[in-house]
């Protein structure tokens, strides 16, 4: 019996909070664990009542070092030492469900490996986000090891999950910050019809410089950095946000110049007899039992999300032009936190498992509710 099998038929008639409280953690292993996203997994899972990391690893050329010295401000007082991974997955014996935070071709060699051995893969890199290799080739620019893999991985946008979603092997494909963020904003039109067919949606988005990641980079450096848009044309979220919104997209990302933090700027047409009460209700409609989307009254800013797991839209409707401003943590949302949510999906328990501390009080949930005369024009 598979781990998902077992998990399914434990947990199927959702068993009372005492009865979860005496059950044995799962057991997890972080990849890439010193870098920024693959720190925020940890952080996330420290906290997590029912998974507990056993191993957490760097690159082989890294040395051993407490998980505390690399991110003091995350592990706390936690002893966890994130280790260098020569290779050995033996090591891995007892481990149920991988999380990889790695480059997409370090990421495309590992998860058949984790998968041989029983072990659930959430893959945060761009390794298995594609179903067809020449398109994976053309977005990322090398040939897939394991190209037979591709088509049976799912594609996991948290709020599109459903029982149907998932496919036949446990690998678990999360989006990227852009895609999460470009697509939570222009889903519910794009799946309404409410777009002008000749419409194409103009996203432009702003990320900080931890988009880049860890390593030492010139462009990215606090003296260096600047307001500067690259990949224009051409950059290899375009394909994915195209087809997680089955229309071609204009797609521009801008670096900033701060930490972290998305803000995507969506511009549509909306075709005629669309109204702005309309495009509200399919808003609220989507979002309505989605605890990590907030419908807000006035456009995001970074510093409402940075830190969160949580995704905040504004809508705007002028005639039959649409603008939807989505902003997210590029670390949480845009990756750390969204792959959490999305194995609380996969082994049933409820989707905001491990984040009880950013639901608490009024401010979770107090903006998740679109003021109609403010969205309709700013």
């Amino acid at each position: 019996m598979s781990l998902i099998e077992w998990f399914t038929l434990k947990y199927l008639n959702h068993p009372p909070k005492a009865e979860l409280d005496s059950l044995s953690k799962l057991q997890a292993v972080v990849f890439g664990a010193s870098g920024y996203s693959g720190s925020e997994l940890l952080a996330l899972l420290h906290n997590h009542a029912y998974i507990q990391v056993t191993h957490a690893f760097a690159s082989e050329r890294s040395s051993a070092m407490p998980w505390a010295r690399i991110a003091p401000q995350l592990a706390g007082t936690s002893d966890l030492v994130i280790e260098p991974f020569t290779g050995d997955t033996d090591v891995l014996a007892n481990v149920d469900l991988a999380f990889l935070a790695l480059p997409h071709e370090a990421s495309a060699e590992l998860a058949p490996k984790l998968l041989a051995q029983g072990i659930a893969v959430f893959d945060l890199s761009g390794a298995y986000r594609f179903a067809d290799a020449d398109l994976f080739a053309q977005t990322y620019g090398f040939v897939h090891p394991f190209p037979g893999l591709l088509a049976q991985a799912t594609y996991c946008l948290a709020e599109h999950l459903n029982a149907n979603s998932f496919q036949d092997i446990a690998l678990y494909s999360i989006p990227g910050c852009y895609p999460t963020a470009a697509t939570l904003a222009l889903a519910p039109v794009c799946e309404s019809a409410f777009l002008d067919p000749a419409t194409v949606p103009v996203v432009t988005a702003i990320s900080g410089v931890s988009g880049a990641g860890r390593a030492a980079n010139l462009r990215t450096s606090f003296c260096e950095v600047s307001v500067q848009a690259y990949g224009v044309f051409n950059h290899r979220h375009r394909p994915e946000i195209a087809r997680n919104l089955a229309t071609d997209v204009v797609f521009t990302p801008i670096l900033g110049p701060y930490p972290r933090g998305i803000v995507a700027t969506c511009v549509a047409q909306l075709r005629g007899g669309v109204s702005a009460e309309m495009v509200l209700d399919a808003f609220q409609k989507a979002y309505a039992d989605q605890p990590f989307v907030r419908l807000v009254h006035a456009p995001p800013a970074v510093q409402h999300v940075a830190y969160t797991p949580f995704c905040d839209l504004y809508v705007a409707v002028e005639g039959q032009q649409l603008i939807v401003i989505a902003a997210l943590d590029n670390l949480l949302k845009g990756a750390a936190s969204q792959a959490v949510q999305v194995a609380n999906i996969v082994y049933g328990l409820p989707a905001t498992t491990g984040f009880e501390r950013f639901l608490g009080g009024v401010s979770a949930r107090a903006a998740a509710v679109v003021d109609s005369g403010a969205a309709q024009h700013d």
